[in-house]
């Protein structure tokens, strides 16, 4: 063992500190052959495609070979590199865009400034590179730090193009994360950057109180940077700042990161959507045909339309207007990425465009790629295929030797998340069900009812699925429930990014007074208020006394999106008279406890909408 380690040391030794060991044994190719692809000159091809503002935007590919080269030594130096900081979203496995505006878009952000640095890859030159390789925790010496940096650069800069650019860029704005990190908490501001955009975020609500050392906003509001936060990116950190990019925003505006918005949640601009349900309008209306013409003629650039009248502004290597079908294709999926897999406008949009598809491939050789659809309630209809009567039929152990083969509790029940993960009151399957005088619960109770006894019944269609108790919490009124058995067909709710915040309009769904075969009550409410009453057990009471009645708990309260902000309960917490729902973040906290407790995954499959 001991012998495997010193070989193990003395190989990453000379790693670091021989070029011609690194180069065969990382690049896999003779230093004289990497010689030859390097020096003078590495070997690329070069483009340039349109900015959203029309400019061009200068684009350098690396040739296969050098591609290649540039892919080993960026996954060797990945494996080297240590944890990324927790500002930095760009470039980064399991961060995107999405994530960075999330750490901003908090109900107490009131103000963002954003920034972008000039010319952020072209910045970063060859010194930069080799400097960075010396330091820990690569510490290559001059000699091999040298030939990696030749290899990631070009003509003494980094290339927008090459794999290794954005990684490298990661590495050199360490040290200046780290200051601009420190000078937020400083001044009770929040810090992130996504590659050359730069955004801080704050508090206070009127822009007089801004920290002077990172912005400063006059009498006409015209907004400057403060001297601390332009020193520290300019002569510190050698950057240059984009002036005509620097901007302030408050609430009463729309508040914007990385091109999301982010006043209530990240999301994307109303002009994105408009025009995706236009272009979805014209193919409805006039066939795929004359839609994917009218496009052509609206999209041409540097043709016949001006720039600046064109309808969506395009980057293309080509120059050749891509197919209207795979553009719609790719900005939902990107609509997909930013708000979520089953949000209802999405799936609302995406199952228009698939419908789409289908009909022109019934008329004959139509190709395009469908979109994911998640399962999800997205209205009034798809609402019925969530909800469940739970009906316990018997085989309850009322005392030693005795069994009671009668109904013995209803109550409503509803797919949260993924379609075999199902929620209710505990209280239904409580004999005396006063849940004001249960006993002390223990976090995990292991169910009590035999499972046969257990349906789930969908009265639309008078079918019923036996189902199991897989999670008890009593203190909270809170169970999971599964279907013992095949999954049949049927939709899933999701639920809201936020709480629910009071006097918010809301849908209380379930089957009160149920009698055979009627279909879920989906009344109207309004959130009174939020509370806090037992031991972090976080609820909201709803309007009109009596709301929630029997066979309406277990039933799920969502907001206008039919996402849903908690399940009713009986409210014996609160006393008498008191409408009460359980926040959904509790629900998540005990649905992430059961997983735990028995390493489940979650199933959900998608189905077309």
């Amino acid at each position: 063992m001991v012998a495997i380690t010193s070989a193990m040391a003395l190989n990453e030794s000379m790693l670091r500190t021989s070029v011609t060991w690194f180069s065969s044994h990382v690049l896999g190719v003779p230093y004289s052959q990497l010689m030859r692809m390097i020096y003078p000159r590495p070997p690329y091809k070069r483009f340039t495609i349109t900015k959203r503002n029309g400019s061009p935007r200068a684009i350098a590919e690396p040739r296969q070979r050098l591609r290649i080269v540039q892919e080993q030594v960026l996954a060797f130096l990945k494996e080297r590199s240590g944890t990324v900081r927790p500002a930095v979203h760009g470039f980064v496995v399991d961060r995107s865009i999405v994530t960075n505006a999330k750490v901003h878009c908090l109900p107490k952000t009131q103000h963002i400034l954003n920034l972008d640095l000039q010319d952020f890859f072209p910045s970063i030159t060859f010194y930069r590179v080799r400097g960075v390789l010396r330091k820990h925790p690569f510490n290559f010496s001059h000699h091999v730090a040298t030939v990696v940096a030749h290899i990631c650069t070009l003509d003494g800069k980094l290339p927008q193009g090459a794999p290794t650019s954005p990684f490298l860029s990661n590495l050199i704005c360490r040290s200046m994360d780290r200051d601009l990190t420190e000078l937020a908490r400083r001044n009770r501001a929040t810090y992130t950057r996504y590659a050359d955009d730069i955004t801080f975020s704050f508090n206070v609500r009127t822009a007089s109180r801004l920290p002077v050392a990172i912005c400063v906003v006059d009498d006409d509001g015209h907004v400057t940077l403060g001297t601390e936060l332009h020193d520290l990116i300019t002569a510190k950190h050698h950057f240059a700042i984009n002036a005509a990019k620097t901007r302030l925003s408050d609430r009463h505006r729309r508040m914007e990161v990385t091109g999301l918005t982010i006043n209530k949640f990240p999301n994307v601009r109303r002009i994105f959507i408009d025009r995706i349900r236009g272009a979805l309008n014209a193919w409805e209306r006039n066939g795929y045909e004359a839609a994917e013409q009218g496009w052509q003629d609206r999209v041409i650039i540097g043709g016949k339309v001006p720039y600046e009248k064109v309808l969506w502004k395009r980057q293309t290597r080509s120059r050749v207007v891509p197919k209207l079908k795979n553009v719609l294709w790719g900005k939902l999926l990107y609509l997909r990425m930013v708000r979520g897999k089953d949000d209802v406008l999405y799936t609302r949009l995406a199952g228009r465009f698939n419908a789409l598809v289908d009909f022109e491939q019934s008329f004959g050789s139509f190709a395009a790629p469908k979109l994911p659809i998640e399962p999800v309630v997205r209205d009034h209809d798809t609402a019925q295929e969530g909800v469940f009567v739970v009906e316990w039929a018997g085989d309850y152990h009322s005392s030693p030797g005795r069994h009671e083969d009668t109904l013995q509790a209803q109550g409503t029940a509803f797919a949260y998340r993924e379609l075999n993960l199902l929620v209710t009151c505990d209280h239904v399957f409580e004999v005396d069900a006063t849940v004001g005088s249960l006993k002390a619960p223990t976090d995990y109770e292991a169910p009590e009812i035999v499972n046969k006894s257990l349906r789930l019944v969908r009265p639309g269609t008078k079918d019923s699925w036996p189902a199991r108790i897989v999670y008890r919490n009593r203190q909270f009124d809170f169970a999971i429930l599964q279907f013992e058995g095949p999954v049949p067909p049927h939709r899933y709710f999701s639920a809201m990014d936020t709480p629910i915040k009071p006097r918010a309009d809301g849908l209380l769904i379930g089957f009160p007074a149920y009698q055979n075969w009627n279909l879920p009550d989906q009344n109207e409410q309004k959130v009174l208020n939020r509370t806090e009453p037992n031991r972090s057990m976080f609820s909201f009471t709803i309007s009109g006394a009596g709301s929630i009645r029997p066979g309406n708990s277990g039933g799920p309260f969502t907001d206008d999106r039919f996402r849903v902000a908690g399940m009713a309960q009986r409210g014996a917490y609160m006393g008498d008279g008191h409408d009460e729902c359980l926040c959904f973040e509790v629900m998540d906290t005990f649905v992430t406890a059961w997983r735990s407790s028995t390493k489940s995954t979650p199933t959900t499959s998608e189905i077309p909408a």
